[in-house]
């Protein structure tokens, strides 16, 4: 397993961030950490490939789920994306919120905080197939009070470059 964030994951990640930024705000915010708690809570749907999964590379799967194993910390220097990326601890969220939890009065202190954002994302480290031509990634978007997704992005490397070929969605709030 990689100890750290290569920069084909930066790239990738960059890539995913630009696509996913609904063009409303003037940076992104991003939690620091990444987000593993999904998939080490539901480590069976993507080790036992079936249903929307079913058809990835097995060792992509493999690869993704023990390179999230842990939490790692992002760095927005690496993160080329086309806005500015505000990197925030998941202890700046709760100061955020003041105690607020994801009350829509929590999430008024957020934009308070934040304004010109459009929440905060999570992602999680990206998986690969032994050959480094398919990658999947999970992005994890909150933006208000019961407003919320979380999605798996699967990329595909043609002539040379990551091409986004599948979102599967995971979770709405």
């Amino acid at each position: 397993m990689d100890e750290l964030i290569t920069t084909e994951e930066y790239e990738l990640l960059g890539f995913l961030l630009d696509y996913t930024d609904d063009g409303e705000s003037d940076y992104i915010v991003l939690q620091t950490e990444t987000e593993n708690g999904f998939i080490d809570e539901n480590e069976d749907y993507f080790k036992t490939p079936e249903g929307d999964l079913e058809g990835l590379d097995a060792g992509m799967l493999l690869d993704f789920v023990s390179k999230n194993k842990k939490i790692y910390n992002l760095e927005a220097k690496s993160l080329k994306t086309e806005k500015p990326v505000k990197l925030i601890t998941a202890s700046d969220l709760d100061k955020a919120f003041d105690g607020g939890g994801d009350s829509a009065t929590g999430w008024e202190a957020f934009y308070t905080k934040y304004p010109e954002s459009t929440g905060e994302t999570l992602v999680s480290r990206v998986g690969f197939n032994k050959e480094k031509t398919t990658a999947m990634v999970c992005l994890f978007g909150m933006h208000d009070y019961l407003c919320a997704e979380g999605n798996l992005y699967i990329f595909k490397k043609e002539k040379g470059s990551w091409e986004l070929n599948d979102i599967i969605w995971l979770w709405t709030a």
